[in-house]
């Protein structure tokens, strides 16, 4: 397990980010960035609600939140905070919007797996490093080619299961 600087771990995040707004304009996707300040969340919710990174408009369908993370897999896992998981669960049922977790492994230029936050409930929580954390197992997330099309990648995620 590499020990990654808090700003290398910035400057993956960025990039990732990057190459989430790159995927979408390409595809001519709307989308907005959330802006991540403290200031735009209540006081009274601060500590219980996360904000995703990205809205995206689906033409005809409607909103769609995504959290982006450049995540290093582990034992075909990826691992995500408990307490996000929780906060974005509350993000959910105050805006009546699904989020989306969107993974891009640092090391692998051209994959990215995508889950849904309200899937993660049903997984353990574990601690790891001192932290209440969450296992996905890779099976349990779509791998997806940046370089297809956003609209067909997101569509082979959707499952009724």
């Amino acid at each position: 397990m590499t020990n990654l600087s808090t700003t290398q771990r910035r400057a993956q995040g960025d990039a990732a980010e990057q190459k989430f707004r790159d995927w979408l304009d390409r595809c001519i996707l709307p989308h907005m960035y959330v802006e991540q300040s403290p200031l735009t969340v209540p006081k009274g919710l601060k500590g219980e609600i996360k904000r995703p990174d990205f809205l995206v408009g689906i033409p005809t369908i409607g909103t769609l939140a995504f959290d982006v993370k450049a995540k290093t897999v582990y034992d075909n896992s990826i691992i995500i905070d408990a307490y996000e998981h929780r906060t974005f669960m509350n993000f959910e049922t105050f805006f009546n919007m699904t989020v989306w977790y969107v993974c891009f492994p640092p090391t692998a230029p051209h994959a990215c797996h995508l889950f849904l936050n309200r899937d993660l409930a049903t997984l353990p929580v574990s601690k790891r490093r001192g932290e209440a954390s969450i296992a996905v197992p890779l099976k349990e997330t779509v791998t997806a080619d940046p370089r297809r099309d956003f609209m067909a990648v997101l569509l082979s995620a959707i499952s009724l299961r």
